[in-house]
């Protein structure tokens, strides 16, 4: 069963090095029952590569072989929608990839945490061990996404994933926020020439001691540039196409939530995860400038986000700023 080959696997996978990448200020430490080198993981990761564990470090263990599993072992299915299925014990959290018909008992992988999420053994499908050995993965966690895991971990730090393009201009972190064909990869070529790109369609904000901030990920769309850095959120800028370029803030609460609540990141919703994510989004819209950001593909809107970052948040005079009550 699972508990005992976890025991096991971790002991396998301890023996070889470890590798290690800092997002958000998590520190991932991977390590596997086969061998790792610098293009085991895609060249995307290389930005966030560092040299050892940090103050805040989650192990992710990788075997090559799925486990049998007796379901109703591992406590209460807090989660249930294919390809996944989510249970949660004292001590103990299970996600099981399952089929996409109930009758299919079949798993296409087990991942096994402890109770904070930071130690986990995922047990890949045996066939998976000639991918892993060919290098170039996509994926930390060899899940189809890393946001499966980091979403997770950023409930319990104030956090979350949100859809948007991320840019630090002048010291200042912008977000614009949108899903696809928002328009996200089109802001950031506008400012790509005078901003460090964070990545143009993950980002992760934080709330920490001294405001909300930013901070890049390795999850890009069009746009390849990533980056590990971070600063402080000036500006939520929700996008919208039109034919003038402006910025209107946002001052309604049920409108900011009817645009950002759509723009979170959220693989696996768990209650729980509702819970923790929904009071870091109230303070975000309650603490960070919003606004809706009306562009065309000019790049005059430009003026007005360099005018927004001067005043730090909030546009002075009449730099293609409106208001909304």
């Amino acid at each position: 069963m699972v508990d005992e080959v976890t025991s096991a696997g971790s002991a396998a996978a301890s023996r070889g090095p470890a590798r290690f990448y800092e997002i958000a200020g998590i520190t991932v430490q991977v390590e596997a029952d086969l061998p790792m080198t610098a293009e085991t993981f895609a060249a995307k990761f290389r930005q966030f590569e560092v040299t050892g564990p940090g103050p805040d470090t989650v192990v992710v263990r990788h075997h090559f072989g799925v486990p049998a599993v007796a379901e109703d072992e591992l406590g209460e299915q807090v989660f249930r929608r294919p390809p996944w299925a989510v249970y949660h014990r004292p001590g103990r959290w299970t996600y099981l990839g399952i089929q996409p018909l109930p009758d299919d008992r079949r798993l296409e992988r087990v991942v096994v945490f402890d109770e904070e999420h930071r130690i986990g053994d995922v047990y890949n499908p045996a066939q998976s061990e000639e991918v892993f050995r060919q290098g170039g993965l996509v994926s930390l966690t060899m899940l189809p996404t890393d946001q499966i895991l980091l979403a997770r971990l950023l409930a319990d730090r104030d956090g979350v994933f949100l859809h948007s393009g991320g840019v630090i201009l002048d010291g200042c972190g912008l977000l614009f926020v949108g899903h696809s064909d928002a328009g996200k990869s089109t802001s950031i070529r506008f400012v790509e020439d005078r901003a460090e790109v964070l990545c143009d369609d993950r980002n992760i904000v934080r709330r920490t001691p001294g405001g909300f901030r930013v901070y890049g990920t390795w999850s890009h769309g069009e746009v390849p540039q990533v980056s590990a850095a971070s600063a402080p959120l000036a500006a939520l800028l929700f996008l919208r196409k039109a034919e003038r370029n402006r910025l209107v803030r946002i001052a309604d609460s049920k409108v900011l939530a009817e645009h950002l609540l759509p723009c979170v990141v959220k693989p696996l919703a768990t209650a729980d995860w509702w819970e923790k994510t929904l009071d870091v989004l109230e303070a975000l819209g309650r603490d960070v400038s919003c606004y809706e950001m009306e562009f065309d593909t000019s790049g005059d809107i430009v003026a007005a986000l360099t005018d927004l970052v001067a005043s730090r948040g909030e546009p002075s005079g009449d730099a293609g700023a409106g208001g909304r009550a």
